[in-house]
């Protein structure tokens, strides 16, 4: 009998579909051999996030939890494979976070730089009229401007927007002429005049 009678009557003495058996019993042995704490499936009957580290001060958005825990349900995802996944999305959010606090700051970077150019080459107050309009501008700047509303301006930087500089520039040149409200001229400020209404130039 040769080798290939020899199989086919081994396969046929074992019944129809013996092979396929076999390997589903290979297959079988297999998984069985996976810890069932290690496994990627099997939900939890309520999902628990406590073993994830946390970034200081930082916590769960109870909609965005609901959801996520609503997804990993749907995928029968282990707690293992869910503290994994949130582990991850954290990441992802102190990194986009980050990036995005820099975007910004850069953004409004360009926006002050972009408000001085614009400033500096004004037809009416910039060019050769630029420090008059400061001397004017600060005079009723340091008269009619608190400190809050000056931290405001430069914090947001515009106090060095043209508009605004226009603003008590022409209030200024009222006062010079005696013309609100009786103010008159103030005192000129002991501070630099860039220093007070355009800090950063």
């Amino acid at each position: 009998m040769n080798d290939e009678n020899l199989n086919e009557k081994q396969t046929f003495g074992l019944g129809e579909n013996a092979l396929d058996k076999k390997e589903e019993a290979q297959n079988n042995t297999s998984l069985e051999k996976v810890p069932q704490e290690e496994s990627c499936y099997g939900k939890p009957e309520k999902y628990d996030y406590s073993g994830v580290e946390l970034p200081e001060n930082y916590c769960y958005d109870e909609n965005l939890l609901k959801e996520f825990n609503e997804l990993a349900g749907k995928y029968n995802l282990s707690q293992k494979s869910a503290n994994e996944l949130m582990s991850m999305a954290v990441k992802l959010t102190q990194y986009m976070g980050a990036n995005y606090s820099k975007t910004m700051a850069e953004q409004q970077r360009q926006k002050v730089e972009d408000y001085k150019q614009k400033l500096i080459y004004d037809r009416e107050i910039g060019g050769c009229n630029f420090e008059r309009t400061l001397n004017t501008a600060n005079i009723a700047y340091t008269q009619f401007a608190d400190s809050d509303v000056q931290a405001l301006l430069s914090e947001t930087g515009l106090n060095c927007h043209p508009k605004i500089v226009k603003m008590f520039y022409n209030i200024g040149k009222r006062m010079q002429n005696d013309s609100v409200y009786g103010v008159g001229i103030a005192a000129a400020p002991k501070e630099n005049r860039e220093d007070i209404l355009y800090p950063n130039m």
